[in-house]
């Protein structure tokens, strides 16, 4: 009898370490609060939530798109969102010499010209043909300060004098239209915009990416976290970045698949998706410090930043 107890309880011991084992340790549920612009650069985040690669590795994501890069920013410093899969590294350097250490970087982009994500351009029958042509010219660029002073770098790089230009400050809806009807006479303009315009046949590029000339390749947008959320849902975080670093393979193994996200997250008309300049993004291990550093060297410089940041202060672990 007792040797019969003596193997019950033998075999209810590796039962009842299951049932711990799958017990002590519940999956985190917390909602990842997500924001983005409808760009070619959220096309990581449009991947992952069209493939199901983010309910895939158990995230729950709430994405807010947002027209500005400037309101993003904002959105994150008032705990409105905890993660930025895509944004311009001029802003987060100033909110990173406001805030020291509220965020984490953990990916950024690799521009380069062949595919580029920024161009000037004009209507085919424009007299602008030239940098130098756009002296005393109307000039639309999307609203904030990381394309407006980009451009004044751009132009007095190549000869021009920023003060002889009117800048005229467009959200992307109003772009083309305020183009087409000559309310001005050039545009900067942002993939997928660049594409949409140039298919039209109407108009005509008159520089290349402005991004790449200051410098090649460019980690112009970066990827961050709030280290506050970071610290209180470590998992959730690591699974998320998981599932963007998924994607991001997943664009670079199929990008014509993958672009079809951009019908619906960014309005691009469903014939024109593969032919966007989808841009390339590091993964996990893959960021180069050195070149964040020389790009946010470059921004002090040009006056964009006021303070010398640290891209490896940016990047650092959360602890």
């Amino acid at each position: 009898m007792f040797r019969n107890i003596r193997l019950i309880v033998f075999a209810l011991v590796p039962a009842t370490l299951l049932l711990a084992s799958c017990s002590k340790a519940p999956q985190d549920t917390t909602t990842l609060r997500v924001a983005s612009q409808p760009l070619v650069f959220g096309l990581p985040l449009f991947v992952a939530q069209d493939q199901g690669i983010f309910a895939t590795n158990g995230v729950n994501v709430d994405a807010k798109s947002f027209t500005s890069a400037n309101d993003m920013m904002s959105a994150l410093v008032a705990g409105q969102v905890d993660m930025l899969p895509n944004a311009p590294l001029v802003p987060v350097v100033s909110l990173e010499s406001k805030y020291p250490g509220r965020f984490r970087v953990f990916a950024h982009s690799l521009m380069t010209p062949d595919k580029p994500f920024d161009r000037i351009l004009v209507k085919t029958n424009s007299p602008i043909n030239t940098l130098a042509d756009l002296s005393g010219k109307r000039l639309a660029l999307i609203p904030g300060t990381t394309a407006l002073n980009a451009m004044k770098a751009f132009l007095k790089k190549h000869g021009v004098d920023p003060a002889t230009i009117s800048f005229v400050q467009l959200a992307p809806p109003a772009q083309l239209p305020a183009l087409q009807t000559d309310s001005v006479d050039a545009l900067y303009a942002y993939e997928p915009m660049l594409t949409i315009a140039l298919a039209q046949g109407t108009y005509r590029p008159v520089s290349e990416s402005v991004y790449c000339d200051l410098l090649n390749p460019c980690p112009l947008v970066v990827a961050l976290v709030d280290r506050k959320f970071e610290k209180q849902h470590p998992e959730t975080t690591k699974r998320a970045i998981k599932a963007l670093d998924e994607a991001v393979k997943a664009i670079q193994a199929d990008p014509v698949k993958a672009s079809a996200s951009l019908a619906t997250h960014a309005n691009v008309p469903t014939n024109l998706t593969a032919k966007v300049n989808i841009q390339n993004r590091t993964v996990e291990g893959q960021m180069d410090l050195q070149l964040m550093q020389k790009f946010i060297d470059l921004l002090l410089d040009i006056g964009e930043v006021q303070t010398k940041v640290s891209a490896e202060k940016m990047t650092e672990p959360t602890r």
